[in-house]
């Protein structure tokens, strides 16, 4: 019977601390290739929900090889590699651009997207959370609450433990698997800080009503953040293509950040 915590351990056995005599280059590399060719094999047969999002190894290898030319880089040391700073300034502005970043200058020349690039999309959940309880803050909310539905991801919950937000959960239909607006505009308080909406959700893929939730946003004067980590690099392609996705980016006018994830179908390395 396989080990679950060691599933190798039969190949290769187990290292339970540096090794008495080294593995050479190229002994690293061949075992690294096979357990490569094994686990392709768990989502080459196209029935994997979530990790791999291309599937085309000729992608990947043009992804390794320009990753490659910086993996030995700290890129937080941008007088080294300055590039970064150039890099990740067009990502950002590739992003906002699929994302309706112009709608909000078009509304208001004194205001545009910014954004910031991380590990993925646990954190740039938690840098949101984290943003918007400091905005709470110095509006002179001192225990700000966070409205969200229960098909939200749970970084949000992690979110809220860290940064000490008072999570207010709404539940969601059981057939629709949607949130109701008016259920969440019950839950607003004066010390609501933001509001959370998916497009779409993790556990059915279904995109939040956006543009209610904006709509109440903006009534109320508090935060929308959209949860686009799955679907923010997808969506508009298919918007693109005539498919019938509800808005749901920067057009809307209450919708305040969003997060999404290059490393899914923005064909990006993980992190």
């Amino acid at each position: 019977m396989a080990n679950s915590l060691f599933p190798y351990a039969e190949q290769w056995g187990i290292n339970d601390g540096i090794p008495a005599e080294p593995m050479s280059d190229e002994d690293v590399l061949q075992r690294l290739s096979e357990v490569a060719a094994l686990e392709n094999q768990r989502w080459a047969d196209g029935k994997c929900s979530g990790t791999t999002y291309s599937g085309d190894l000729e992608h990947y290898a043009v992804v390794n090889q320009a990753f490659g030319y910086f993996s030995h880089v700290n890129t937080l040391q941008r007088d080294i590699c300055p590039s970064m700073s150039h890099f990740e300034y067009e990502i950002i502005q590739a992003t906002s651009d699929l994302l309706g970043g112009k709608a909000v200058t078009e509304l208001d020349p004194d205001q545009h997207v910014c954004g910031v690039i991380g590990a993925g999309g646990t954190e740039s959940i938690l840098n949101a959370v984290l943003g918007y309880r400091e905005w709470a803050r110095s509006k002179g909310i001192t225990e700000p609450q966070m409205i969200l539905a229960d098909t939200a991801h749970p970084a949000f919950l992690k979110g809220a433990h860290l940064f000490c937000l008072e999570l207010v959960i709404v539940p969601t239909d059981p057939v629709t698997t949607l949130v109701d607006p008016a259920d969440v505009r019950a839950a607003i308080t004066d010390r609501t800080a933001v509001i959370v909406g998916s497009a779409g959700n993790y556990a059915y893929g279904t995109i939040d009503p956006i543009a209610e939730l904006s709509a109440l946003a903006v009534e109320h004067g508090v935060g929308l953040h959209v949860d686009g980590c799955l679907g923010g690099w997808i969506l508009p392609w298919g918007q693109r293509l005539g498919y019938d996705i509800p808005v749901f980016d920067f057009r809307l006018p209450g919708v305040t950040s969003i997060s999404a994830d290059t490393h899914k179908y923005g064909y990006g390395p993980k992190g």
